[in-house]
């Protein structure tokens, strides 16, 4: 009976059937309002009645989690996914939020472990986007968007009152995105060695974000398949010889034939 039921609940997990697609549908939807909530409260002041969404979004991730180390049955199966990881983080904030109060800016991690997932490319369109420049150049924008997000935390976190403007989530969103942006319009600085220094990371870490999403933009779609020989993962839709060392690729093979041939892609993140 025990078996029986596991083998269920992981099929509503990680199956791709009807059943488990209306299933995995409610959690993403269920996900993204979270993740909602999560950014909006941060440019709000607490309201009193916050509690009882906190208290209701730890049940569910409390329930998501068990049910999920039950689906896949072991512990360590369980904790090699990033999400599983990111979840308890964020119960333990909304379990002890005067304990972590200053941390509480990691949750939009779950904006990123989301958008990772394979529950997300399942849902989304039915897997339509799975493996494609949609999926690349959305997974660029989750991480750009995380990681303004998680920088602006950092600054309201260490320097918040350094700075007569520096006084709230906005104005460190604000001073990321000009860092970020390289635009420095001066008004809001960090003049401690500690601030100059997480500025200067900023900067460099804006260019390179920026860099890579503008890259996705403007470069033609391309197929993702490993190659053997040096492990290339991107290669032109057509090609049929790796870039990178030469190497024999399988033929293309197009989205319809793949769906008949029933070939699904090895996918190294789960939730």
């Amino acid at each position: 009976m025990s078996a029986s039921f596991r083998s269920r609940v992981r099929a509503l997990y990680f199956g791709h059937s009807e059943s488990a697609a209306r299933f995995q549908g409610v959690l993403l939807a269920l996900d993204l309002l979270i993740i909602g909530f999560f950014i909006v409260s941060q440019f709000i002041d607490h309201l009193s009645w916050f509690w009882i969404v906190d208290a209701a979004i730890a049940a569910f991730l409390a329930i998501d989690l068990l049910a999920r180390l039950f689906a896949l049955g072991t512990l360590s199966r369980w904790l090699k996914y990033p999400i599983t990881w990111i979840d308890l983080f964020i119960l333990a904030t909304l379990l002890f939020p005067a304990l972590l109060a200053n941390w509480g800016f990691l949750r939009i991690l779950r904006l990123w472990a989301v958008v990772q997932s394979e529950r997300f490319w399942n849902v989304l369109a039915r897997g339509r986007f799975d493996d494609t420049y949609v999926e690349d150049l959305t997974k660029s924008i989750a991480t750009l968007v995380t990681f303004i997000f998680l920088a602006a935390g950092a600054t309201q976190a260490l320097f918040l009152g350094q700075h007569p403007k520096l006084n709230n989530f906005v104005d460190a969103i604000y001073f990321v995105v000009t860092s970020l942006t390289t635009t420095g319009y001066g008004d809001i600085t960090l003049d401690s060695a500690l601030g100059r220094i997480f500025s200067v990371a900023l900067m460099l870490t804006g260019i390179s974000l920026f860099f890579s999403i503008a890259q996705k933009v403007f470069m033609p779609g391309q197929r993702i398949e490993t190659c053997a020989g040096c492990g290339l993962d991107r290669h032109d839709t057509d090609a049929r010889h790796c870039k990178g060392c030469g190497g024999k690729l399988s033929a293309p093979l197009h989205r319809g034939a793949r769906k008949a041939r029933g070939v699904r892609p090895k996918r190294a993140t789960g939730g």
